[in-house]
């Protein structure tokens, strides 16, 4: 029974390691904390150990788990579920080894990678003086969790793996969605296959009311040959490109039962996809009468300006930012989509007109004089009208995501100590079939 399950500290069951790679080939693969982000390892590239930074030092085994001693809440941690024999990772990373006899790993990572965990260790990173929000294994040593005998623990594990399976799935299958836009958005507007296809005779595999959209031949323009008709201008053209601002922190009055969301590129930098759907603070209407921008409106397209330039989304609620954004409100005849994507494909555009001693940023004034290809309302339109499908798609995973990331947060700790029993599927998770 769970009031007859042990509590036990971690540091009872698990182990910090610091083994040192003996590094026996010249190739490798090294991973850094911004190469693990929730549960993920993000790459296996091999690359040269001769270039790798002095930090490139800890080897790791399977079943370990991987946790960032920097900002512990912004899930860089992982599973190391392979054989890891080659891989390398930044002394900056935790290697926390279960004690097989004691705990089973994949139990003790769901618990220490739980919200209310990871929110707990940031906060005692917060209270530590240093540069950067820091932990240590001696703290995370320090937590207690209940400890049910190994079978309840195979049961909660396998429980969660499943939900966070679902999660993994929606997030491939949007990665497939976003390279199929990104795909249609070269073929039109980089390397122009239709116009191609059309001038030397070939059908551009397109409808025929599509195809008609295209001319079939080229001219000069200041970025070199485009479609005859089409035109350059500066993205501030095609949209009204504002920004944001902080109300002071100091008056409760701006934020306080706020009930507006507000942005930071913090709120991008952890996304699955690139669809804005919450945010992690709001401000109220007296802290929303601060920001001269307002509330953005849902569609509004936003690319973090600085520290760093590149973090991307479309919002999908009304929202305020903060000063880290340059927000784009397409016009009328122009598609969010393909200024999203343009976005991506102008990112060294885009770097090379920022400017900074501290930190590289792109003013707005820097920003909107960047010529961009306009092909028309037409052509606008004929795109949004294909990519639009495979973005509300996208929307619909990443929505499904989040209710089961919520919902596996508020079951995890009920389930790790007994209040509640393992439900037979995720189906029966999703419908509530839970039993004390």
């Amino acid at each position: 029974m769970a009031n007859e399950w042990r509590i036990a500290r971690v540091g009872d069951l698990a182990h910090s390691v610091s083994e040192t790679h003996r590094l026996g080939k010249e190739r490798l693969i090294f991973l850094n904390t911004s190469d693990i982000l929730l549960g993920k390892i993000l790459h296996h590239r091999y690359s040269e150990t001769r270039d790798w930074p002095g930090q490139a030092k800890k080897s790791i085994q399977k079943d370990d788990i991987l946790f960032s001693e920097i900002r512990p809440a912004n899930g860089r941690f992982a599973y190391v579920d392979i054989e890891a024999d080659d891989y390398v990772v930044s002394t900056k990373l935790m290697v926390i080894r279960a004690r097989k006899d004691q705990v089973l790993p994949k139990f003790l990572y769901h618990f220490l990678t739980s919200k209310k965990i990871t929110g707990w260790l940031q906060h005692l990173a917060d209270s530590r003086s240093g540069t950067f929000p820091q932990i240590t294994f001696d703290q995370v040593a320090e937590l207690e969790m209940p400890l049910p005998p190994p079978s309840h623990q195979a049961k909660i594990a396998s429980f969660l793996d499943e939900i966070d399976g679902k999660i993994q799935r929606n997030t491939r299958m949007g990665e497939t969605l976003q390279a199929i836009a990104r795909a249609i958005f070269r073929s039109w507007f980089v390397d122009f296959d239709p116009v191609h296809a059309k001038a030397e005779g070939h059908d551009p595999g397109l409808t025929k009311p599509v195809a008609d959209l295209f001319p079939d031949c080229f001219e000069d323009s200041e970025l070199g040959e485009i479609p005859k008709g089409w035109r350059v201008t500066p993205i501030g053209d095609l949209a009204e490109v504002v920004g944001g601002s902080t109300p002071s922190t100091k008056e409760p009055a701006f934020w306080e039962t706020g009930i507006n969301h507000w942005a930071t590129p913090k709120d991008l930098s952890a996304l699955r996809t690139p669809v804005l759907l919450t945010t992690e603070r709001k401000i109220t209407d007296a802290g929303l009468y601060q920001i001269s921008s307002g509330l953005l409106p849902a569609g509004t397209v936003l690319l973090s300006s600085r520290a760093p330039i590149g973090y991307r989304a479309v919002t999908e609620i009304p929202v305020a930012i903060n000063q880290g954004f340059i927000a784009m409100r397409p016009q009328q005849d122009v598609s969010n989509l393909f200024v999203l994507l343009w976005t991506e494909w102008a990112h060294d555009e885009i770097l090379s007109r920022a400017n900074g001693s501290t930190f590289l940023e792109i003013s707005k004034a820097h920003f909107r004089p960047i010529p961009v290809i306009n092909p028309g309302p037409a052509v606008f339109h004929a795109f949004d009208s294909i990519v639009r499908p495979l973005y509300l798609r996208l929307v619909a995973n990443e929505r499904q995501s989040c209710a089961l990331t919520e919902l596996r947060e508020g079951l995890i700790s009920k389930l790790i100590s007994g209040e509640v029993r393992v439900p037979g599927t995720v189906a029966g998770f999703e419908e509530g079939n839970l039993q004390p």
